[in-house]
């Protein structure tokens, strides 16, 4: 097992975890769970969802991406060891205390290590000759990362210091929020993508690829105010959020362009398996780019920011539709985690169909509450879903460490 299959497994087992807690938060709503504060396991859930799996995972890619020797591998495992360690600090100081000093310590620890990961990156980035147009992308996701801090600091000083003022509490929320979702998370994906296809990208490929990070670059900052839409904003804001929703609109024209020109090399370069939970990942990113767009419109903005289901919704359409299924698709298509036996091929399928059941149930509750009608049994719904989810990754990462997948390390890909 190399290093980086190693660290991806231990990834998933924390995917798992969050699924689980994902399980607590939906079982409370329905029945009696004393031990358990929501809105504490709510900041527990969230914080260890970006610090334990998503960043977790594409430290993890990234790292396979650079080749590292031996000497560089030990400093990142020191790094990984220390993600874990502040992820795991938040997940079991958060549920039993909120926002306090343990709990903004271990929050901390992980911005912290999220600046070492990007000063060492950055350092192999620029000498690595391997990397290419990709470099532009890896630069803008390191960038964000860092910036989004921003965000944290101000949230963990507010609560902190008990210091109550709304605009300042959920601006900050969003700041980082926006920098990680559409920053970090999507240049990263993005870079990982784009290095599997390169050595098939012509020269026209080439060029749609750049006109696209370009329009993603210039509407990363002024895309942040479309989530400020609710506070009393200047009207050039307004208006700078409501062109960079246009703008993002082109930009997925250009990427769908893109994908449609080279459909046939992606049938050469990616297993069977991927293609398919790829697309899942696209129409995510065009549903959240077109769901940007709307919001963008004074009518929907009150309801993409005043209905909660619709909030979640919109944040799980994001971290589980497109930045998990493209994590899960990268790491099955560079072989660091497997569908080794039909039992984890069926987890799986699981865990994606929970996904949708997720999605379908908090967008109808949110459509339910505009007209101000009941939704019977949404709560019911979604803890089905959750259960549905949480079952599905405990199998497939079951299945990860299982002695068929171990014995058999060249034929782990039931459908590939």
């Amino acid at each position: 097992m190399t290093f980086t299959q190693l660290w991806a497994k231990r990834a998933f087992f924390n995917f798992t975890l969050l699924a689980l807690a994902g399980v607590l938060l939906r079982y409370k709503i329905l029945f009696p769970l004393p031990v358990v504060d929501q809105k504490h396991l709510l900041h527990a859930h969230s914080h260890f969802a970006f610090a334990g799996w998503v960043s977790l995972a594409l430290f993890i890619a990234i790292i396979h991406l650079l080749k590292p020797n031996e000497q560089q591998q030990k400093q990142f495992n020191r790094l990984l060891w220390a993600q874990q360690i502040s992820s795991y600090g938040m997940l079991c100081t958060f549920p039993f205390m909120g926002y306090a000093a343990p709990s903004i310590f271990f929050s901390t620890l992980s911005i912290l290590v999220s600046f070492w990961f990007a000063l060492v990156a950055w350092k192999m980035i620029k000498t690595n000759d391997q990397l290419s147009f990709e470099k532009k992308w890896l630069y803008t996701a390191l960038i964000s990362n860092i910036i989004s801090a921003a965000g944290t600091f101000t949230l963990a000083y507010l609560m902190a210091n008990k210091i109550i003022n709304q605009d300042l509490y959920f601006g900050s929320v969003y700041f980082y929020l926006h920098f990680q979702y559409n920053g970090w998370f999507l240049f990263t994906i993005l870079a990982l993508f784009f290095s599997q296809m390169k050595h098939r990208m012509q020269i026209q490929h080439i060029r749609l690829a750049d006109l696209f990070f370009y329009l993603l670059l210039a509407t990363l900052i002024p895309a942040w105010f479309l989530s400020m839409l609710w506070m009393r904003l200047p009207g050039w804001m307004v208006t700078s959020g409501a062109v960079a929703s246009i703008v993002q609109v082109v930009a997925l024209l250009l990427f769908i362009r893109l994908l449609i020109l080279m459909r046939q090399q992606f049938r050469l370069v990616f297993h069977p398996p991927v293609h398919l939970i790829w697309l899942i990942a696209v129409l995510a990113f065009a549903l959240k780019i077109i769901m940007q767009g709307f919001s963008a419109i004074p009518a929907l903005n009150q309801y993409a920011f005043g209905i909660r289901p619709i909030v979640i919704g919109f944040l799980h359409l994001v971290l589980l539709g497109f930045v998990s299924m493209f994590i899960i698709g990268y790491l099955l298509q560079n072989r660091l985690v497997y569908l080794p036996t039909k039992l984890a091929f069926s987890g799986f399928w699981l865990f994606v169909s929970a996904m949708f059941l997720n999605e379908l149930v908090l967008m109808s509750q949110g459509i339910a509450a505009i007209f101000s009608s009941p939704f019977p049994y949404s709560n019911e719904l979604l803890l089905v879903a959750a259960c549905g989810m949480f079952s599905g990754l405990l199998l497939f990462y079951r299945e990860q460490t299982s002695k068929y997948a171990a014995l058999h390390p060249a034929t782990q890909q039931v459908n590939g």
